[in-house]
């Protein structure tokens, strides 16, 4: 049995498990929520889908690495 991940809230679709309003990939066709970083759907099951047999196991990666800092340059950090 799925477990859907979205719910609708006065018309808006959100996250189950943050609520806030969900995001869509075009390139894997795919709802996923930003904040939680996880996909809001599973993979369909055709091993020749090019959508899902590309898809990453989180929608956004974050860079493990410090950003560059050129000279005299102010880094901000991402803290989400």
């Amino acid at each position: 049995m799925k477990v859907s991940r979205i719910k609708t809230i006065k018309g808006i679709d959100v996250c189950i498990r943050c609520g806030i309003e969900i995001s869509y990939s075009d390139k894997f066709d795919a709802h996923y929520c930003s904040k939680c970083n996880i996909w809001l759907e599973e993979r369909c099951v055709d091993p020749l889908c090019t959508e899902c047999s590309k898809r990453p196991l989180r929608p956004t990666i974050k860079s493990k690495t410090k950003p560059k800092k050129k000279k005299d340059e102010i880094v901000e950090w991402d803290t989400k």
